[in-house]
């Protein structure tokens, strides 16, 4: 079995079983997380990886040209689209597993406030392709 196909049995088992939505509270923390994930968690990982003064091997800045370094978001709750983000999210999981739909921004920030974000901390030895050959090489080293 793939690696892949590993990953995504484990998704749908987290989102089905482990970490199944009983209340709406559950989908505001997912959608929390999910914003931590992506938006901040992912670029420090990135960031850890490949550093702004990093360089290429043939010794030019590897964050030059098109790619542009990224700076990692940190959640704010007076940022209107951080707060959209988390309203939208947890009413489209609200609704995957039938709970009431939420779009009181006042109860949704007060939930917000119980919500337990983990500390970043990189992973070591993640290796994240550079290049398109690298990309799929890897995706058929991971499905033999």
């Amino acid at each position: 079995m793939c690696l892949f196909q590993v990953e995504v049995f484990s998704s749908v088992k987290s989102a089905l079983v482990t970490d199944r939505a009983t209340t709406f509270a559950d989908c505001v923390r997912w959608a929390r997380l999910l914003f931590q994930d992506n938006y901040h968690n992912s670029i420090k990982q990135l960031l850890f990886n490949f550093p702004a003064d990093s360089t290429t091997s043939s010794g030019q800045l590897f964050w030059s040209g098109p790619k542009r370094c990224p700076t990692p978001l940190i959640f704010d709750t007076a940022n209107e689209t951080h707060v959209d983000f988390v309203v939208a999210a947890a009413n489209l999981r609200a609704y995957m597993f039938g709970l009431k739909e939420n779009r009181n921004q006042e109860e949704i920030l007060d939930m917000l406030k119980s919500v337990q974000v983990p500390v970043f901390t990189p992973k070591a030895g993640v290796k994240i392709a550079v290049t398109e050959a690298e990309a799929e090489s890897a995706d058929g080293e991971n499905c033999e």
